[in-house]
């Protein structure tokens, strides 16, 4: 296995397999005096797990929103996503919890167009926000009953193409709610979710463009690896934008699993990744400051 840095790419085509996305971690209001004390991380093409302890040094208790921002959603017949769940809100399934507590959480998903919110006009001509999990079919029919002038509007105001009346805006959504740091004391968030993983019907598409090589770090003893022609997956997880909080990140724990022991993990990297059983790597540091993201893929 090579460890070294990160890109995100798309599949070629339809054809050679489905699009990853990146999603996350939760995010506070900038300027939030909150420390975090630990992150523990991990990243399977299947699962995100993440523990956070973070710590109020204040004499008073910090009141804030905190938000989980999904990854945005933007139609491409010629682009195919990767599995995702049926609820069209909470497409990643995530759940959270605080001090070992679930808590309900609110959703806002929006329809954006050229950075303006165009949500009630797609609401109001009886079309789902989120046009990619509805798919092309469902799309299809319930576009089918808008009013011929309410379907002109929104080819002129560019919400939907012209030719194929197919959607033009971007869905965005983020999961949130209210916390509450108690003064002087710890707080416990853990929340997981499936990524969006990408996939190559082959491993052999890693290897056959050699900028996409270089982008994981894929060297030769790699390649030689991958002959097994199974499928390749690619997981994403957004690190470094993620820093509103206070200071760096005191203990950093992160584990990648490849899931199957004859599986190949590559990705690029700065630091060791210690191999820690049959399918696992773990990298540690102290007062850590993210300053890449995660992009792997599993080779099978």
């Amino acid at each position: 296995m090579v460890i070294a840095a990160v890109v995100t790419v798309a599949p070629a085509s339809a054809d050679d397999g489905a699009a990853a996305l990146a999603a996350g971690g939760i995010v506070f209001t900038h300027g939030t005096p909150v420390q975090m004390r630990s992150e523990e991380l991990y990243v399977s093409p299947q699962k995100v797990r993440v523990r956070f302890e973070f710590f109020n040094p204040t004499k008073h208790d910090i009141t804030t929103l905190v938000a989980f921002p999904l990854p945005d959603l933007e139609w491409d017949p010629a682009v195919g996503y990767g599995p995702m769940t049926r609820d069209p809100v909470n497409f990643v399934g995530f759940t959270v919890t605080v001090d070992g507590r679930w808590i309900k959480f609110q959703a806002e998903q929006r329809a954006i167009l050229k950075g303006r919110d165009v949500t009630k006009l797609v609401n109001d001509g009886g079309l789902p926000v989120n046009a990619v999990s509805a798919g092309r079919r469902a799309l299809s029919e319930k576009s089918k009953p808008i009013a011929r002038n309410k379907k002109a509007e929104m080819v002129k105001l560019g919400i939907l193409e012209d030719d194929t009346e197919y959607p033009n805006w971007t869905t965005r959504t983020r999961f949130y709610w209210t916390q509450v740091f108690a003064a002087g004391k710890t707080t416990v968030i853990e929340h997981e979710y499936q990524p969006v993983s990408g996939n190559w019907n082959t491993s052999r598409n890693l290897f056959d463009d050699p900028k996409l090589a270089r982008q994981y770090c894929a060297k030769p003893e790699i390649a030689r690896a991958a002959a097994l022609t199974g499928p390749a997956y690619q997981t994403q997880y957004v690190l470094s934008t993620a820093k509103t909080w206070s200071g760096p990140i005191r203990q950093f724990h992160l584990t990648l699993d490849k899931l199957k022991p004859g599986n190949v993990l590559s990705l690029c990297w700065d630091g060791v990744l210690k191999r820690t059983g049959p399918t696992t790597f773990t990298f540690d540091a102290n007062d850590y400051v993210p300053t890449r993201d995660i992009d792997m893929v599993v080779l099978e």
